[in-house]
């Protein structure tokens, strides 16, 4: 399953075409979970008459100029206290020892943390849980009172996320019988 790395290539800047990614995302997310492929159909929909500019604007406006949408998930997650430093760090070693280029962005963007959940199984329910979800959850919020076209994008991921770690839990939960 390359969703995970998929979705980061849709919640990347989109400095180049993300139709394939959307597309690849959306015939697997058709299988994994249909009520998360509608939403990326939306997206879809919305995004189809865009050029590459008018993307590159909707994304701006949805996450770089909006700080409580911000995609670096420890400010969500700690705001500017001291505890975001250390998450921060270990973020920065695990993500370079999973082989991850992390680029000009923080280890907390959300595109590199789903490139390395695409990579750890072992920490990836832990990563949904305490970190992905209530993330992804505040930033749909915000984005719900916009008409930015990657609220959409937001609600698919934080559908998946929500059926993944409910499955989790209910395998945690039959092991513990």
């Amino acid at each position: 399953m390359l969703l995970y790395s998929l979705f980061a290539e849709i919640l990347d800047y989109p400095a180049r075409p993300i139709t394939r990614a959307v597309a690849g995302c959306a015939a697997q997310l058709a299988v994994e979970c249909r009520e998360a492929s509608l939403h990326l159909a939306e997206f879809e929909t919305a995004i189809a008459g865009m050029n590459p500019g008018q993307l590159q604007e909707s994304y701006i406006n949805a996450f770089d100029l909006r700080p409580d949408c911000t995609l670096n998930l420890g400010y969500h997650l700690f705001g500017d206290d001291a505890r975001r430093g250390l998450f921060l760090a270990e973020l920065k070693g695990r993500i370079k020892s999973a082989g991850i280029a992390p680029g000009s962005e923080l280890p907390d963007h959300m595109s590199l943390l789903l490139r390395y959940m695409q990579q750890d199984e072992q920490e990836r329910r832990i990563l949904i849980e305490d970190c992905m979800l209530p993330a992804v959850s505040r930033m749909t919020e915000v984005l719900d009172s916009s008409d930015n076209p990657y609220r959409y994008a937001l609600h698919a991921l934080l559908t998946l996320l929500q059926q993944q770690n409910e499955a989790a839990s209910e395998t945690a939960e039959a092991v513990k019988v």
